[in-house]
């Protein structure tokens, strides 16, 4: 009696169905194993267009990591070469996005990476620029000249949000931070009143600010009630002189515009976006948008918008109540969605 032989499926013998009910099971690492094994598969994995969320990108000298937030996933690598370290992450966050195409949520750079700004490209919804400066208490920071800043802030475009961490001053004038809709800038000890004279942005926090005096703030606020502040986008701006220095004076700020006390407002943020949230662009925590506002003084500018001034330990922070004018320009334009609102099916978690 004659036998006959039978060679053993595998996944590319099985009917396709099959096979997706099979990677459903499969958390990254294993979709990115299989995607490696055969050209078949790579495109297969493509064609699932896996949902994965945002990514956040963050690059350290000696290290970057690549991180899946929304399935608790991260890739991380280790490498002295700078130089090296940069274009390998190039190269691997490119290929992870090749399987599982998301936006770059939030890209953090080191700023001792200064020498090779240049070889930044990508683009992001947050770019953060160092870190709170305990994170560097046992490492040297380099000075961030602000050349090679420039060159970073025009080489990676980042479509919402730029955070100048430090730990060290990070001072530029470059255009993108005065339009750019959310901005953090820590040891704020360079901005002048003539700098937040000049900001576009919608939401501003400023760490450090000890150089502003009351009177700068008063007169700003002054002018931000008859209209010579020539930003119509600002909804939130805040004042932080920092930990362990003298906080402002509220009567010398608030002299003149003659405020009522108000308490227990909620101030909704326009458009919120839960990537706001990843640095501290609001100053302060928020529930979806809306921040708890418990006691404040209030006035009406020339153009009837009511405007909020709160005073938390070193922080004063200016809500602009302007979400009806904002509402109304939104019923006039067309709002731009983002690719990973779209990108398909759930991935597994990966443990």
């Amino acid at each position: 009696m004659s036998s006959i032989s039978r060679t053993s499926p595998t996944l590319a013998t099985l009917p396709v169905d099959m096979v997706k009910h099979i990677t459903d099971y499969l958390d990254i690492d294993s979709l990115w194993s299989l995607a490696c094994s055969a050209k078949v598969f790579m495109e297969f994995v493509q064609d699932l267009r896996i949902r994965t969320g945002g990514y956040q990108l963050d690059v350290q000298q000696g290290s970057y990591r690549i991180n899946l937030p929304a399935i608790h996933y991260y890739y991380s690598h280790f490498e002295e070469d700078d130089e090296y370290l940069i274009d390998s992450m190039d190269n691997d966050i490119k290929d992870f996005i090749s399987l599982f195409p998301a936006n770059i949520d939030v890209l953090r750079i080191d700023p001792n990476l200064v020498n090779h700004f240049d070889r930044f490209h990508q683009e992001c919804t947050v770019l953060s620029i160092g870190a709170h400066p305990i994170e560097y208490c046992r490492f040297k920071a380099e000075i961030c000249p602000t050349e090679q800043l420039d060159l970073l802030l025009n080489s990676v475009n980042s479509r919402k949000g730029l955070a100048l961490n430090g730990p060290k001053p990070l001072v530029t004038e470059n255009k993108k931070i005065f339009n750019i809709d959310w901005l953090l800038i820590r040891n704020a000890t360079w901005i002048t009143p003539e700098f937040i004279r000049k900001l576009k942005n919608k939401v501003v926090f400023l760490m450090g600010t000890e150089a502003l005096t009351e009177k700068d703030i008063n007169e700003y606020l002054k002018d931000l009630k008859t209209g010579k502040i020539d930003n119509w986008n600002l909804q939130v701006i805040g004042f932080n002189t920092g930990f362990g220095r003298p906080r402002y004076d509220r009567e010398a700020i608030l002299a003149g515009l003659d405020t009522v006390i108000a308490t227990d407002q909620i101030y909704k943020v326009v458009d919120y976006d839960k990537r706001i949230e990843s640095e501290l662009f609001l100053g302060t925590s928020s529930a979806n948008g809306d921040i708890k506002i418990g006691r404040s003084f209030d006035f009406t500018g020339d153009d009837g918008i009511k405007v909020s001034v709160e005073f938390m330990c070193p922080t004063v922070t200016v809500y602009i109540w302007n979400q009806e004018k904002d509402l109304d320009k939104k019923t006039s334009t067309k709002k731009r969605g983002h690719p990973e609102d779209t990108n398909g099916p759930a991935a597994k978690k990966s443990c």
